[in-house]
């Protein structure tokens, strides 16, 4: 479902016109609007541009919280078009389950080939209600390792459920520095029950001062719900 935020936008989409070096949306935070009622509920905070520090890619970040007063899924499809309007790059994430009131990342990933010159970035979010959430039985904590962050991760719950998503976004003086996204399972994205894993996060952050942890946890099918 396409949105339409602000009529100095791009009416298809909510679109963000970016050349390198533009890293954080000017727009102060709004709300998503679009016909069905969940999507009225996904509050966009903050749309930052990070591009990674080996110059092979871009992000297109959103921080947004889950304000529907249900817990979803989403599904985000993110394009990527030049001056001439041609869509040069789409890219497709996925949030499995995000508990109500909870803040989350979702993001695209261009190649930095594909978007010479700059580019307009833009989104169509589709939110639906799901009963698949595991956020209550898992803990996440983290401790700081030199300039990186060990993320530990417990599924407290006696079933299997999926590898609990972790995204992080580093700051620096407010500004977006880094992005980071790892997933904390046991074996592939299979998390047993009882256990504990960790990853680290933060290796090619650099210098920061800040950082926004998000995790998404869901459970493989609608039986496992905590």
């Amino acid at each position: 479902m396409k949105k339409q935020i602000f009529s100095i936008l791009s009416t298809v989409g909510m679109s963000l016109l970016i050349l390198f070096g533009v890293n954080k949306c000017v727009f102060p935070s709004n709300v998503v609007y679009a016909a069905g009622n969940l999507e009225n509920g996904i509050t966009i905070e903050d749309e930052y541009i990070i591009p990674d520090k080996f110059d092979w890619c871009t992000y297109y970040v959103l921080v947004a919280t889950n304000n529907t007063g249900r817990d979803v899924e989403i599904n985000a499809d993110f394009s990527a078009t030049d001056s001439k309007k041609s869509v040069v790059s789409l890219v497709h994430d996925r949030a499995d389950a995000v508990k109500d009131g909870q803040q989350f990342i979702l993001y695209g990933q261009f190649l930095n080939e594909n978007i010479k010159g700059g580019a307009t970035f833009s989104y169509d979010l589709n939110v639906a209600e799901t009963d698949n959430c595991t956020y209550n039985m898992v803990d996440i904590d983290t401790n700081a390792k030199e300039k990186c962050i060990e993320v530990s991760a417990t599924n407290y719950s006696e079933k299997d459920i999926q590898g609990v998503g972790v995204r992080t976004l580093f700051t620096k003086n407010g500004r977006a520095v880094a992005f980071d996204t790892v997933n904390i399972a046991d074996v592939g994205y299979t998390f047993h029950g009882g256990s504990t894993n960790s990853q680290m996060i933060g290796l090619n952050a650099s210098d920061y001062d800040n950082y926004i942890i998000t995790y998404i946890s869901a459970g493989f099918d609608t039986e496992q719900t905590f």
